[in-house]
């Protein structure tokens, strides 16, 4: 298994790892799974893919993922506003966007936005680690200052990674905590 740059033949695989990785309500709504893909994953793969990257197995399949917008204000005025308008899941848009305006409130000191995800068998085999140390330093050569994520309270697994890479805790709201991490 290797890590390696986001390529436009991986987007099917990283909507699969998206969903596999969700809440399992995905796949009995599809108002819901309409909304995890667009906000959590189709945004970064079609308009930022040179911070995505790939863990692949031995058949160079996506198995996990690393995605981010290095621009949290583009982002979050180029994107969601578009997804508001266009999402028919409107209980989750609501309190996404409320969260969306406390990463806000982060964004000048963690201006890149990213998501994670590895299906589950992958997991604790350092590939979290190897597509973190990817991203962070194409982050680092652009010159981007920090990056933040937001990980489900619940999420006791992922909690414990951010916090065992070196993330600091900036926060909770709504069953979600805030993390970041400093890159200079």
């Amino acid at each position: 298994m290797r890590v390696r740059p986001y390529e436009p033949r991986d987007r099917a695989r990283l909507r699969e790892i998206c969903l596999a990785t969700a809440t399992p309500r995905v796949y009995e709504d599809a108002a819901l799974r309409e909304w995890i893909l667009l906000m959590y994953n189709d945004y970064y793969t079609a308009c930022e893919p040179k911070t995505c990257f790939v863990a692949v197995n031995d058949a160079d399949e996506a198995v996990g993922y690393v995605i981010c917008a290095p621009a949290y204000w583009r982002y979050r005025l180029r994107f969601l506003p578009y997804l508001l308008r266009v999402s028919r899941c409107s209980r989750n848009a609501a309190r996404n966007w409320l969260f969306h305006q406390v990463e806000g409130s982060f964004a000048r000191s963690y201006p890149a936005h990213l998501h994670i995800d590895l299906f589950p068998e992958y997991q604790r085999l350092g590939l979290g680690h190897q597509l973190m140390d990817a991203l962070l330093a194409a982050l680092r050569a652009r010159h981007v200052r920090g990056v933040m994520l937001g990980c489900g309270k619940n999420n006791e697994k992922g909690n414990a990674f951010y916090q065992k890479y070196g993330f600091t805790r900036l926060g909770e709201m709504r069953g979600a905590v805030l993390w970041g991490f400093k890159l200079a």
